[in-house]
């Protein structure tokens, strides 16, 4: 278990190279520029526990109810937004103070050096960078959903928010002593370019263009970065404490003995088809099958997208199947009308199975979004790939598997 936390621990700290965690500076440029030591440590005890609850503390719950964190993750944005045209416009802040006098109200930087307001800032902040998380936090949420939170996932997810606050509170220190350094009428345009660039960010993620644009980030920086942030969080003793997570089940661990490439589990707890009417594995012998797993939030999966897309295209007439099986990793996830417009959104074709309890998730013993199993015509699992990269080599086993012969 020690040497999970500390590679969580790591893993977190690295987070700062991904492009998904580029909304969050700007937001905390701004929520830091007020005064006070306190709101500062507000602010990263609140982003740390929103993160936590979020991701394990109250995933089960949210999952049995139906709920998701896609509103509260909205009106967090919106909050922030505000917060930052007050720091924009400080009239504004002082208007509204006017207009709603209540110490319960924070607004901008007339907020105060106290902890309450900062932890309300953070709250929001962690709800904002909660989607960016790797391999590890994705099978402890995944864990969390299925079995409910426990001490072990909760402290796992603790070493990976600790590991990320480190280069975000360098950072925030490093806005507050820009701004505290200059005088006058200086100090004051920093902390204002500050609160436009939070406002600004917020609308970014408000109307849905973060996605894209982080997208677009990670297409100029170059591949072996994902590849070596995956690699990380991907090695064996690790990959062996998270097998630890999951509830003990020796029928679902003889069904997938990935070892040996044996026979592929069938599609099980499918509450919802899109783009095509129910199937099963057992229909599709005789063609070539692809078992990919997604969703739409992560930024690995929508890269790997457009090449899935390709393969289907191109493949399809040969007897080549593609199976989306969209198992949710965070809560706004989990609306079905949600995958449903991304799946339009992508342009994807081929059949998309909405898994949101993770029953073939579990069948299949996955780890990883996105994750690639491919089965021949036998309906036997013959190579399996987690995450981005060596395209061709997938695009390969596609063709040695269309080659051979089918079940007698």
């Amino acid at each position: 278990m020690t040497l999970l936390l500390a590679f969580a621990f790591v893993a977190g700290l690295l987070t700062i190279l991904a492009p998904c965690t580029l909304p969050v500076v700007p937001l905390l440029l701004g929520a830091a520029a007020g005064d006070g030591r306190r709101r500062v440590a507000g602010i990263f005890t609140g982003f740390a526990a929103s993160f936590v609850a979020a991701t394990v503390l109250l995933s089960a719950f949210l999952a049995a109810v139906g709920l998701t964190t896609d509103r509260l993750r909205l009106v967090a944005v919106a909050a922030l937004g505000l917060i930052g045209l007050t720091l924009a416009i400080p009239r504004l802040g002082a208007w509204l103070e006017r207009k709603i006098p209540s110490r319960a109200v924070t607004i901008g930087a007339s907020a105060g050096p106290g902890f309450g307001a900062g932890f309300a800032i953070g709250a929001g902040v962690g709800l904002v960078w909660a989607p960016c998380v790797g391999p590890i936090m994705a099978a402890v949420i995944a864990a969390a959903v299925v079995s409910g939170p426990t001490t072990a996932s909760a402290a796992i997810a603790v070493a990976y928010v600790l590991g990320a606050i480190v280069p975000l509170a360098a950072i925030a220190r490093w806005g507050r002593r820009v701004a505290g350094m200059a005088d006058g009428d200086r100090g004051d345009r920093i902390r204002r370019a500050f609160g436009v660039a939070m406002t600004t960010t917020a609308v970014v993620v408000l109307t849905g263009l973060d996605v894209p644009l982080q997208a677009r980030v990670s297409a100029v920086l170059p591949p072996e970065l994902a590849s070596a942030l995956f690699a990380l969080e991907q090695q064996p003793a690790v990959q062996e404490e998270l097998q630890m997570l999951r509830p003990a089940d020796p029928a679902a661990a003889q069904s997938m003995p990935l070892e040996d490439l044996g026979p592929a589990p069938e599609l099980t707890g499918i509450t919802t088809w899109i783009n095509s009417p129910p199937t099963t594995l057992a229909q599709l012998r005789g063609k070539v099958v692809l078992v990919h797993f997604w969703t739409f939030g992560c930024i690995n999966c929508i890269h790997v997208q457009p090449y899935v897309n390709a393969w289907f295209d191109r493949y399809a007439a040969e007897g080549f199947v593609v199976l989306g099986v969209h198992t949710p990793e965070l809560s706004f996830e989990r609306d079905v009308d949600n995958v449903r417009h991304a799946v339009a959104e992508a342009g994807i074709r081929f059949p998309v199975a909405f898994d949101p309890d993770f029953a073939t998730w579990n069948a299949y013993r996955n780890n990883y979004w996105p994750a690639f199993y491919f089965v021949d015509k036998a309906g036997r699992i013959r190579h399996v790939h987690f995450g981005e990269g060596d395209y061709d080599g997938s695009e390969n086993v596609i063709r040695e598997l269309l080659a051979e012969p089918g079940p007698v």
